[in-house]
């Protein structure tokens, strides 16, 4: 449209609503939000928009608490909270918690990448200490080629399929007794076949900060469907996870599975396994072509 066009057309006629009234006959239109409307027609301000402008960052701080999630954060906030320092004073915390407000600001402090390839080595040291011949390797962000990590998720396993089993207390009592691992979150989490340990690790020497680490144990069977979940990113698996749906399939941290019944949302039959050997097994099955790590951040 040309200048002279624009200037030829008519000014649009406002409709500016002017009453309660007016405003209950729109469609969706209830008694909670006209009360709003009549405030804000009252007073020309909506009160509770003061509240949530001051909650906001608050319950941003509270919730990035490790172990503390968004209701807790409101909990919190409704008690009369509003600062770190009232939390360590004044609430009620779960041993998580604890430990998580101790390391608070090393926690949302991303670490460099060399920061976490020390992290995997001495993990990856320890395993091979019990069993040279252990896999272990760092997944997450790290192995998606990021600069930098919130933390590091150690993947362990062992090719013959059998020798995993029994080195999970053994590695984390080696790394207790040399003291890397300075606090547990959750000592060990039982995922069908997978062990996990949760915590918080801390290299040697000066300057090195209280950094978040999880190690799991897995057999070599669910190997690549593992290392695949705990790569991510949390997108791209959510993603993998609704293209195997569409297949009849169902892709998780342990299996891919084919001939899967559903009846709606509901799984009436878990399937059959599929071997998949290798993470290019799970992208062949899916019919896609083999993305590496550094190509999944979507």
């Amino acid at each position: 449209m040309s200048h002279q066009k624009l200037m030829e057309c008519p000014r649009r006629k406002q409709n500016r609503m002017k009453s309660v009234k007016e405003a209950c006959k729109i469609p969706g239109i209830g008694k909670s939000m006209a009360e709003k409307i009549r405030e804000i027609l009252q007073s020309g301000h909506l009160r509770k928009l003061d509240y949530i402008n001051e909650s906001v960052p608050v319950l941003e701080t509270f919730s990035n608490i490790w172990g503390a999630g968004v209701k807790t954060a409101q909990m919190w906030y409704q008690q009369g909270f509003r600062t770190l320092d009232d939390i360590h004073t004044k609430a009620s915390l779960t041993k998580q918690q604890t430990i998580g407000l101790k390391h608070y600001h090393d926690f949302l402090d991303r670490m460099p990448r060399d920061e976490a390839a020390e992290i995997e080595k001495t993990v990856s040291d320890m395993a091979h200490s019990i069993n040279p011949t252990l896999i272990a390797l760092a997944c997450g962000s790290y192995r998606r080629g990021k600069p930098t990590c919130g933390d590091v998720d150690v993947l362990i396993t062992h090719p013959d399929g059998k020798s995993h089993i029994g080195v999970f207390t053994k590695i984390l009592a080696g790394l207790r007794d040399t003291g890397f691992l300075t606090d547990d979150l959750v000592c060990r989490e039982d995922i069908g076949n997978q062990k996990k340990y949760l915590g918080v690790c801390r290299l040697p020497g000066p300057g090195h900060r209280h950094r978040r680490l999880d190690i799991i144990v897995v057999p070599y069977s669910e190997f690549a469907c593992a290392l695949m979940y705990f790569t991510g990113s949390a997108h791209f698996n959510r993603s993998m996870r609704a293209l195997a749906k569409t297949k009849g399939m169902s892709l998780s941290e342990h299996t891919l599975n084919c001939h899967v019944l559903r009846k709606g949302s509901a799984k009436i039959s878990t399937g059959v396994p599929i071997s998949t050997i290798t993470e290019q097994d799970i992208f062949q099955q899916l019919g896609l072509p083999y993305r590496e790590p550094c190509e999944r951040d979507w």
